[in-house]
């Protein structure tokens, strides 16, 4: 029997030397197979002091507006932030170039021309095409709904870019050819450009998809004077795709920059577990003057939150959720005409918390961090005669309250995912620490 336990135990560990390291191999080939190659081509203010070509790996998303761009050498190693108007361009995957373009919507809430970083559908002859991702969250009937869309935008002898059609695509890097918009389509080649028999054939449905209305535009005016519709584009829009990198790179951000990976960046999801040593006195419900304070379980909470917006040096805004538990118990006399009794309660505390957090950057995986949120407390008493050891009906039960949460703390990763945080004020816990996870 003996022999057949070392048996065992000797093939769980030659099987476990032998698959560990495979396994690793099977992370590494999946995280390079889902690893995006980007190559950033810097503007002449950027590149006067260093190389105007940066190669490696995209680490942030281009998607909804981007106003940085973290590259880093490796899939998986140190980020390196650049933003948005140290860039010319990109390039990702070898094939797909990214640029800045001022583009406008179109309609009632159309809102003001935007600069926005734009993917080259189609470079053609006076018109060319872009597109943009973006994710977007809508609330209907208390029911939340995200959904992933696809921009497209026209832009003819380099004027404005304008909103002409959209499709439902999975991630940024799909390529596809969305179907004819045919009222936004028209409206565009008639209300805004002057070519109103074109407009037609869009309504006609001769065209199938939106490639085949670029070309057959190409084709048939590409080489013809523009003609546009009078008072439809402002003056400073005609033309103006060719100075957007000029304008861009000459605008001052150098409060944007930062020279460490910055430890919350947007889209950046943390969790934390720690503990406190006591509740602090402030948040203990005593009741009937009661003495004899006790900690059974001390504050353990678990908090995890979101980055929504990144300043960059300015740090960045996420929103959090979180719960704590703690179990306390106490002593009390009551008098009820027979002599005073002593009564024992036992109380165990429930947290649930809501609210905002900012976090700096001070290093490289160390920052400092505040916290306000609104904490539900709902505590369940138990009481007891101490004598008799019967529970007191009157006397148990649950009490529920609203308060404010205002912390500040100290967090530091030691390696990629893994960290340590410590933070104080006016908390459940009046000071805490534990572990952080980042995602």
């Amino acid at each position: 029997m003996r022999d057949f336990l070392l048996i065992r135990l000797l093939l769980i560990v030659v099987f476990g030397i032998v698959l560990i390291p495979e396994a690793i191999a099977r992370k590494k080939k999946k995280i390079d197979a889902e690893a995006v190659p980007v190559t950033l081509y810097l503007n002449k203010i950027v590149s006067q002091s260093k190389s105007s070509i940066v190669k490696g790996y995209l680490r942030s998303a281009i998607v909804n507006d981007p106003t940085f761009f973290e590259v880093s050498e490796t899939p998986q190693g140190e980020r390196i932030r650049y933003i948005s108007e140290d860039i010319d361009s990109l390039i990702v995957m070898d094939k797909l170039k990214y640029v800045k373009r001022k583009c406008k919507n179109i309609g009632f809430m159309a809102g003001k021309p935007k600069i926005r970083w734009v993917r080259i559908e189609y470079d053609g002859n006076g018109i060319d095409v872009y597109s943009a991702f973006f994710v977007i969250q809508n609330r209907v009937n208390n029911i939340t709904t995200v959904s992933r869309e696809m921009y497209y935008y026209f832009s003819i002898d380099k004027d404005i870019a304008i909103f002409t059609s959209r499709q439902y695509l999975s991630a940024p890097y799909v390529i596809g050819t969305p179907a004819v918009n045919r009222t936004q389509m028209a409206y565009y080649f008639c209300k805004i450009y002057d070519y109103p028999e074109f407009a037609l054939r869009i309504k006609a449905k001769e065209f199938e998809d939106m490639m085949s209305v670029v070309k057959s535009w190409e084709t048939e005016y590409g080489d013809r004077p523009v003609k546009r519709v009078a008072g439809k584009i402002e003056n400073d829009q005609l033309g103006v795709q060719n100075s957007i990198t000029v304008v861009s790179g000459t605008e001052s951000a150098s409060w944007k920059r930062v020279k460490n990976e910055v430890v919350f960046p947007q889209y950046m999801r943390t969790m934390q577990i720690g503990i406190a040593p006591d509740i602090a006195p402030w948040s203990r419900k005593i009741k009937h003057g009661g003495n004899g304070y006790k900690i059974d379980i001390p504050p353990i909470g678990i908090y995890s939150d979101i980055c929504f917006l990144d300043f960059s040096k300015l740090g960045s805004i996420g929103y959090l959720f979180g719960a704590t538990y703690s179990k306390y118990s106490y002593n009390w006399e009551w008098d009820n005409g027979y002599g005073p009794k002593t009564k024992a309660t036992s109380c165990n505390r429930f947290d649930i918390c809501a609210g905002l957090s900012w976090h700096l950057t001070l290093c490289h995986n160390f920052e400092f961090y505040a916290r306000l949120m609104m904490d539900l407390n709902m505590t369940g008493n138990r009481t007891i005669d101490c004598e008799s050891d019967e529970k007191m009906i009157a006397e148990s039960n649950m009490d529920t309250s609203v308060s404010g949460i205002a912390i500040a703390g100290l967090r530091y990763y030691f390696c990629k995912k893994v960290g340590v945080y410590v933070e104080s004020g006016y908390d459940i816990g009046y000071v805490s620490g534990g572990f952080s996870f980042r995602f």
